[in-house]
C-alpha cells in the first residue's frame, strides 16, 4: 500500500510538473517576448539537439541564464527581483512583473517606453519594442538619442536593424557615443581611472563593455 502510494504521489507530481509546462509555454509563445532566432543563434548546442526552443528555455534555459531575447537576462531579472528558484523569470515578467513595473534588464525601461511613446494601457511595452525595433522609430530608455546615433552611424547600421543592439553587439567596445550628453571614451576612462577592477553589484559583475550600459546599471542601483 505505502509503495503504491509514493508511486500515485511521483505520477501527481509529474502530471503537475507537465501541466505547468505546458501552461508556461503557451504563454511565452503568445506572448510575443521570445526571440527563437536569437536562442538559437546563442545555444548551438540546443539546434543540434534539435530541441523546441520554448521548452527548452522553460526546462532548462532560463536556469542556465539564457536570455530569451536581446532585452530580457533572466539572470539578472531573478537576483534584481529576487525570485523563487522555481520561478521562471519571463513568466514572471509576463505576468505580473511588468505590470508592478519590473525592468527585464537595465537598459530597457518599459515605464518610460510606454509613456513616451504613448502606447495603449494594456499594451506590454517590451512586445511592443521587440516587433518594432528593427523600424529604428523606437529606442529603450531615454539615454540613448535614437536620432543622434542613426545621424552618425546610420549607414554602417544599415535599414531594418536594431541600433541599440549595434551599440551592445559592437558600438560599445568602439566607443561610440549613443548620445551628444555622453561621452563614451570619457566615461570609460573616468571609471577605469578611479576603479580599475571591475565593481561588483548584487546580481554580478559590472563590467564597462558598453560603457552606457554600466552606468544606466549603476543608476538603476541607485534608485
Amino acid at each position: 500500500m505505502a509503495k503504491r502510494l509514493r508511486r500515485w504521489r511521483a505520477a501527481a507530481r509529474s502530471w503537475s510538473a507537465d501541466v505547468r509546462l505546458l501552461r508556461e509555454r503557451r504563454l511565452i509563445a503568445g506572448s510575443g517576448l521570445f526571440d527563437e532566432t536569437l536562442y538559437l543563434y546563442e545555444a548551438p548546442d540546443v539546434m543540434r539537439e534539435e530541441a523546441e526552443p520554448i521548452e527548452h528555455f522553460c526546462r532548462f534555459g532560463w536556469r542556465e541564464g539564457r536570455r530569451p531575447n536581446l532585452y530580457f537576462d533572466p539572470s539578472w531579472y531573478r537576483t534584481r527581483h529576487v525570485l523563487g528558484p522555481d520561478v521562471n523569470p519571463l513568466t514572471h515578467y509576463i505576468r505580473t512583473g511588468e505590470a508592478d513595473g519590473y525592468r527585464p534588464v537595465s537598459y530597457f525601461d518599459p515605464a518610460w517606453y510606454a509613456h513616451a511613446y504613448r502606447l495603449p494601457r494594456g499594451t506590454s511595452a517590451l512586445a511592443h519594442y521587440l516587433a518594432h525595433r528593427r523600424s529604428q522609430l523606437f529606442a529603450p530608455n531615454p539615454h540613448f538619442d535614437l536620432a543622434f546615433y542613426l545621424g552618425r552611424y546610420g549607414a554602417e547600421i544599415g535599414p531594418n536593424r536594431d541600433p541599440f543592439a549595434h551599440l551592445l553587439r559592437c558600438g560599445g567596445g568602439r566607443d561610440l557615443d549613443p548620445s551628444p550628453t555622453f561621452d563614451t571614451a570619457a566615461y570609460r576612462r573616468a571609471r577605469m581611472t578611479g576603479n580599475p577592477a571591475p565593481a561588483e553589484t548584487p546580481w554580478g559583475a559590472a563590467d564597462l563593455r558598453v560603457p552606457l550600459v554600466h552606468a544606466i546599471d549603476a543608476q538603476y542601483r541607485r534608485s
